[in-house]
């Protein structure tokens, strides 16, 4: 950039000198721009090469914003919405206008009384009431109140399962970033031995099937690598689709305190208490019951007012033509026989909420042994995690001993490989329980049903 910015004021020096005052005066201007343009654009280049930067919590709240099925469930709350709405409207009065034109082919008199007119014109309007419906109405909006309230948990529980694959995808790409350095350190101390074999073959140390077998290990080290790479670019990609982002996105080490002192069973608790899908397992039990309600409901008169007014006009006027009237009437209605129809569905009504208790009960059973298994996984990977590190450590220090040791000719290409190859497990292996261990921390909250409790507000 110096040499161009140099470049450009000697061109426009010169080109003040031969183009007289004007230039002249206005080059400083010139170069000022010049020089904001470039402190202004090359910061942003240099920002959007390096990706953005996401944290675990920021995964989640761009998650929850993008997913399609956060926003599936959101439409289902505007649908159950409408079915309150659907429910109420079959409590309110119902109020029709109905008009109607007749032309009639020829007028019709008896003994001088006009008993048909060319034409005539009506208009009805009806007022009716449902005053008594055996509570089914009643009960009809109850169920339309419990679905709705149920369409709330659904969005709640599909956030938190939002969040639940947003972390596994995000550990994926820190496992993925994670196997690159590893396999990139590896491919590194391949071509170091390469380059030791080499030296001992050329001082006549070694046979030539030695700088092969190197040259060998050198490009399967390459082959792993570009492997690495290739899951990691996936593991990105995966993680965009959860976010709906694009272009580079790098994230952060996640701070998850692993360690946790309460009991398996304080966890069952809780689960109890806050999985939403219990709470929409119970809410399903409660409208199988208001379906019973309803099924009796229906073994009940029916009782309705129904208000009417009609006016009448015809040309000529008929001789008893009457043209107003309000008439009123009290309808009961009372099914005596349907076919069966009533106990079939009490029947159906009964054996719906019976499924809905077998549903929930078993539910309960699932959500315990869930949650003991998410408990006894982080514990295992906290037990674990302790022995890899040593694991590690051992390995790292062997590989340098005995690569040492290869550098003089103590051991054999084989032992140094042997070698390299448990360096690079023990290495993997940590990584693993790591993240493991975090993403167990995550599952065990998932499955007591506080992961949303991490949500951003």
């Amino acid at each position: 950039m110096a040499l161009e910015f140099t470049h450009l004021k000697a061109q426009g020096t010169s080109a003040g000198k031969n183009e007289g005052g004007l230039y002249g005066t206005l080059r400083p201007l010139f170069v000022f721009v010049l020089v904001l343009a470039l402190f202004l654009l090359v910061p942003h280049a240099e920002a959007g090469a390096a990706g953005r930067e996401i944290t675990l919590k920021d995964a989640y709240r761009l998650a929850v914003m993008s997913h399609e099925s956060v926003r599936i469930a959101d439409e289902g709350i505007s649908q159950a919405k409408s079915g309150v709405g659907k429910a109420t409207a079959q409590m309110l009065p119902q109020i029709t206008a109905e008009g109607t034109y007749t032309q009639y082919n020829t007028k019709k008199t008896v003994s001088g009384f006009l008993l048909q007119p060319d034409n005539s014109t009506r208009l009805d309007v009806t007022a009716s009431q449902l005053i008594f419906s055996g509570g089914t109405r009643w009960n009809a909006r109850r169920a339309a109140k419990l679905s709705l309230r149920r369409t709330h948990k659904e969005l709640d529980s599909a956030k938190e399962t939002v969040m639940l694959i947003t972390a596994r995808a995000y550990f994926g790409v820190l496992k993925g970033e994670k196997d690159v350095e590893i396999k990139e350190a590896a491919l590194k101390r391949a071509i170091e031995r390469r380059k030791v074999s080499r030296g001992r073959f050329n001082v006549g140390e070694v046979t030539k099937s030695n700088v092969l077998r190197a040259e060998a290990e050198v490009a399967e080290a390459e082959a792993g690598l570009i492997s690495a790479r290739n899951t990691f670019k996936n593991a990105v990609n995966l993680l965009r689709r959860y976010l709906g982002l694009r272009g580079e996105v790098t994230v952060t080490e996640p701070e998850i305190k692993s360690g946790v002192s309460e009991r398996v069973e304080d966890f069952i608790s809780t689960a109890y208490r806050k999985r939403l899908d219990l709470t929409e397992s119970a809410i399903d039990r409660d409208i199988a019951s208001m379906g019973i309600k309803t099924a009796k409901g229906e073994f009940l008169p029916k009782l309705s007012l129904e208000g009417t007014y009609s006016r009448r006009e015809q040309d000529p006027a008929t001789s008893f033509l009457l043209k107003e009237s309000i008439s009123g009437a009290l309808i009961l209605t009372y099914p005596i026989f349907e076919g069966g129809l009533r106990r079939a569905e009490l029947s159906e009504a009964r054996s719906k909420l019976r499924e809905e208790e077998l549903k929930l009960h078993g539910l309960k059973k699932d959500i315990e042994i869930e949650v003991r298994e998410a408990y006894n996984n982080m514990k295992e990977k906290e037990a674990v995690i302790e022995s890899v590190k040593r694991q590690r450590a051992f390995a790292e220090e062997d590989y340098r001993m005995v690569f040492e040791q290869f550098k003089s000719g103590l051991v054999t290409t084989v032992d140094v490989i042997d070698s390299d190859a448990e360096l690079v497990s023990a290495e993997s292996s940590l990584m693993n329980a790591r993240y493991d261990l975090l993403l167990s921390v995550v599952e065990l909250k998932f499955a007591s049903g506080v992961l949303r409790e991490d949500m951003p507000r």
